[in-house]
């Protein structure tokens, strides 16, 4: 049940894939200090990188977060546009554990549910690579699912989509609401049994509810990515995470 859920939020959200690929991951590299007391590397996709904010370099959410909240650290942002679990865990994984990080951000599961990857394969992966990143020692803080069936570029794809909304890809319309919620809250599940098993803290993005999703300047004019103001939003949840834990050194 829980793959055909996810096979048919792939195919609603193949539509609203922002930025597409994948390779190598070239590490962004801030500021280190000569004696670093802490490494923080994130990994994830599209909205690790920055996509959807006007100057990535400086907006990404983990930058933010860098920043405002681990300014002594090395900073490693690995992340790669259009990246899934599978891909994360042979481009970025092996360079982050090289890297011997204190602290690691993993946000990897949009992209899994465009790829229609079934949940089980998707918990198997997301094992295997949270378990890797923190085989070292690192504290690991992975995001869950947020809500995607309120994004703009969803609710432009619906049936009588809203006049003024990002455009329909080809004009596809899209499965219910209740589907994309079933397949989200069946990824949400599997992503809190991995961190339970592996002692990594959930990054609660699904909880954020109507905050980063609807407000209209928190996503991008692309009505799918965050935009600065939403990266910003989704840093202070993983700095309240890492606060609470104990982690920011």
């Amino acid at each position: 049940m829980n793959s055909r859920l996810v096979a048919v939020a792939g195919v609603a959200l193949v539509m609203l894939a922002g930025c597409v690929g994948s390779g190598p991951a070239v590490p962004e590299v801030g500021s280190p200090i000569t004696t670093p007391q802490q490494v923080y590397a994130a990994i994830g996709a599209s909205e690790t990188v920055g996509v959807g904010t006007d100057e990535p370099l400086r907006e990404a959410w983990p930058r933010v977060l860098w920043r405002t909240t681990l300014p002594d650290a090395v900073y490693l942002n690995m992340g790669i546009g259009g990246a899934t679990t599978g891909e994360a865990l042979r481009y970025q994984v092996p360079e982050t554990v090289a890297a011997d990080p204190n602290i690691v951000t993993v946000w990897l599961n949009v992209n899994d549910l465009i790829a229609r990857v079934p949940v089980r394969v998707y918990a198997r992966q997301l094992d295997a690579l949270v378990g890797r990143l923190g085989s070292g020692g690192a504290a690991v803080f992975v995001a869950n699912t947020p809500r995607l069936d309120s994004l703009p570029a969803y609710l432009a794809c619906r049936p009588s989509p809203p006049v003024g909304g990002p455009a329909c890809v080809a004009g596809r319309q899209l499965p219910p609401p209740d589907r994309i919620r079933a397949a989200v809250a069946a990824y949400n599940r599997a992503i809190q049994r991995v961190a339970a098993r592996r002692g990594a803290t959930v990054v609660d993005l699904h909880a954020l509810g109507d905050t980063p999703v609807l407000h209209p300047t928190y996503v991008s004019p692309d009505g799918f990515h965050p935009s600065a103001e939403g990266a910003a939003v989704i840093a202070r949840a993983f700095a309240a995470a890492i606060t609470a834990a104990g982690s920011a050194g």
